[in-house]
Protein backbone atom coordinates (compact mmCIF):
# COMPACT_ATOMS: atom_id res chain seq x y z
CA UNK A 1 0.00 0.00 0.00
CA UNK A 2 1.15 3.39 -0.93
CA UNK A 3 2.04 5.74 1.95
CA UNK A 4 0.01 9.05 2.29
CA UNK A 5 -2.26 11.14 4.43
CA UNK A 6 -5.03 9.01 4.42
CA UNK A 7 -3.07 5.68 5.57
CA UNK A 8 -1.65 7.48 8.18
CA UNK A 9 -4.61 8.57 9.24
CA UNK A 10 -6.46 5.41 9.17
CA UNK A 11 -3.39 3.75 11.32
CA UNK A 12 -4.17 6.48 13.81
CA UNK A 13 -7.98 6.11 14.11
CA UNK A 14 -7.51 1.76 13.64
CA UNK A 15 -4.31 1.59 15.79
CA UNK A 16 -3.17 4.42 17.91
CA UNK A 17 -6.75 5.51 19.01
CA UNK A 18 -7.93 1.89 19.33
CA UNK A 19 -7.93 -0.37 23.13
CA UNK A 20 -5.91 -2.61 23.40
CA UNK A 21 -6.16 -5.92 24.94
CA UNK A 22 -2.74 -6.31 26.67
CA UNK A 23 -2.53 -3.12 28.37
CA UNK A 24 -6.72 -2.41 28.72
CA UNK A 25 -5.39 1.33 26.79
CA UNK A 26 -5.22 2.81 24.15
CA UNK A 27 -1.34 3.94 22.52
CA UNK A 28 -2.38 7.47 22.86
CA UNK A 29 -5.77 8.57 24.94
CA UNK A 30 -6.06 11.75 22.84
CA UNK A 31 -5.77 10.69 19.62
CA UNK A 32 -9.41 9.60 18.57
CA UNK A 33 -10.59 13.34 19.53
CA UNK A 34 -7.99 14.51 18.18
CA UNK A 35 -9.02 13.02 14.60
CA UNK A 36 -12.57 13.80 15.28
CA UNK A 37 -11.91 17.37 15.93
CA UNK A 38 -9.24 17.59 12.80
CA UNK A 39 -6.82 19.08 14.66
CA UNK A 40 -4.63 17.12 12.84
CA UNK A 41 -2.32 17.74 9.51
CA UNK A 42 -0.66 15.18 8.02
CA UNK A 43 2.27 15.70 5.30
CA UNK A 44 4.62 14.75 3.01
CA UNK A 45 7.90 15.70 4.29
CA UNK A 46 9.67 17.78 2.37
CA UNK A 47 13.63 17.69 1.41
CA UNK A 48 14.82 20.53 3.14
CA UNK A 49 12.22 19.36 5.79
CA UNK A 50 14.17 21.66 8.81
CA UNK A 51 12.64 24.57 6.44
CA UNK A 52 8.96 22.63 6.97
CA UNK A 53 9.15 22.20 10.33
CA UNK A 54 10.08 25.49 10.85
CA UNK A 55 7.17 26.68 8.87
CA UNK A 56 4.91 23.98 10.45
CA UNK A 57 5.95 25.51 13.44
CA UNK A 58 4.62 29.44 12.63
CA UNK A 59 1.51 28.06 11.55
CA UNK A 60 0.60 25.57 14.37
CA UNK A 61 -1.49 27.99 16.51
CA UNK A 62 -2.91 30.02 13.63
CA UNK A 63 -4.15 26.62 12.93
CA UNK A 64 -5.26 25.00 16.09
CA UNK A 65 -3.49 22.00 15.53
CA UNK A 66 -2.65 19.81 18.32
CA UNK A 67 -0.66 17.39 16.14
CA UNK A 68 1.96 17.90 13.00
CA UNK A 69 2.58 14.39 11.06
CA UNK A 70 5.25 14.58 8.89
CA UNK A 71 6.30 11.45 6.64
CA UNK A 72 8.58 10.44 4.60
CA UNK A 73 8.57 9.14 1.14
CA UNK A 74 12.05 9.44 0.53
CA UNK A 75 14.92 7.42 2.39
CA UNK A 76 16.24 8.72 5.80
CA UNK A 77 17.94 6.87 8.71
CA UNK A 78 16.71 6.64 11.69
CA UNK A 79 20.14 7.84 13.19
CA UNK A 80 19.69 11.19 10.72
CA UNK A 81 15.88 11.53 11.48
CA UNK A 82 16.71 11.48 15.35
CA UNK A 83 19.32 14.15 14.19
CA UNK A 84 16.68 16.24 12.14
CA UNK A 85 14.25 16.29 15.64
CA UNK A 86 17.34 17.53 17.64
CA UNK A 87 17.99 20.60 15.55
CA UNK A 88 14.26 21.23 15.03
CA UNK A 89 14.00 21.42 18.87
CA UNK A 90 16.85 23.27 19.27
CA UNK A 91 15.55 26.03 16.81
CA UNK A 92 11.94 25.49 18.08
CA UNK A 93 12.04 24.72 21.21
CA UNK A 94 8.47 25.41 22.18
CA UNK A 95 7.50 22.42 20.14
CA UNK A 96 8.33 18.49 21.02
CA UNK A 97 9.87 16.69 18.24
CA UNK A 98 9.00 13.12 17.99
CA UNK A 99 9.83 10.24 15.24
CA UNK A 100 8.85 6.77 14.50
CA UNK A 101 10.79 5.08 12.38
CA UNK A 102 10.70 1.66 10.57
CA UNK A 103 13.77 0.36 11.57
CA UNK A 104 12.53 0.78 15.66
CA UNK A 105 9.67 -1.83 15.78
CA UNK A 106 8.87 0.19 19.16
CA UNK A 107 6.86 -2.82 20.98
CA UNK A 108 5.30 -2.18 24.14
CA UNK A 109 3.76 -5.55 26.09
CA UNK A 110 3.58 -7.50 22.57
CA UNK A 111 2.25 -4.51 20.75
CA UNK A 112 3.67 -2.54 17.61
CA UNK A 113 3.99 1.82 18.47
CA UNK A 114 5.29 2.21 14.87
CA UNK A 115 3.42 3.14 11.63
CA UNK A 116 6.00 1.20 10.00
CA UNK A 117 5.82 1.92 6.60
CA UNK A 118 7.48 4.82 6.62
CA UNK A 119 9.53 7.38 8.82
CA UNK A 120 7.21 10.18 10.81
CA UNK A 121 8.06 13.08 12.16
CA UNK A 122 5.48 14.43 14.51
CA UNK A 123 5.27 18.31 16.23
CA UNK A 124 3.64 18.70 19.20
CA UNK A 125 3.37 21.54 21.37
CA UNK A 126 5.54 21.20 24.38
CA UNK A 127 3.51 22.26 26.80
CA UNK A 128 0.49 20.81 25.75
CA UNK A 129 1.94 17.14 25.58
CA UNK A 130 3.38 17.99 29.04
CA UNK A 131 0.17 18.82 30.48
CA UNK A 132 -0.95 15.67 28.90
CA UNK A 133 1.46 13.63 30.40
CA UNK A 134 0.87 14.65 33.73
CA UNK A 135 -2.84 13.74 33.59
CA UNK A 136 -1.68 10.48 32.28
CA UNK A 137 1.02 9.92 35.27
CA UNK A 138 -2.38 10.55 37.29
CA UNK A 139 -3.84 7.18 35.65
CA UNK A 140 -2.37 3.80 35.30
CA UNK A 141 -1.54 4.58 31.92
CA UNK A 142 2.55 4.16 31.76
CA UNK A 143 2.17 1.31 34.23
CA UNK A 144 -0.49 0.00 31.76
CA UNK A 145 2.01 0.00 28.88
CA UNK A 146 5.05 -0.67 31.41
CA UNK A 147 6.79 2.50 30.17
CA UNK A 148 8.86 5.54 32.09
CA UNK A 149 7.18 8.52 31.86
CA UNK A 150 10.61 9.99 32.64
CA UNK A 151 12.02 8.39 29.50
CA UNK A 152 13.46 10.77 26.67
CA UNK A 153 11.44 9.45 24.30
CA UNK A 154 8.55 11.90 25.19
CA UNK A 155 10.60 15.11 24.95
Amino acid sequence: MAVGSKDIENWIGQVVAKTHKESGTTICPYAKKTLQDRKIQITMAKENVLAQIDHCCSLFNILHLDIVVLYFTYKISEKKLASVCRKAFKKNPEYAMLYDHPANKGTHKGVSFSYGKAPLLMIQNLNKLKNAQQQLRKSNYYDAWGLDPNDSMFY
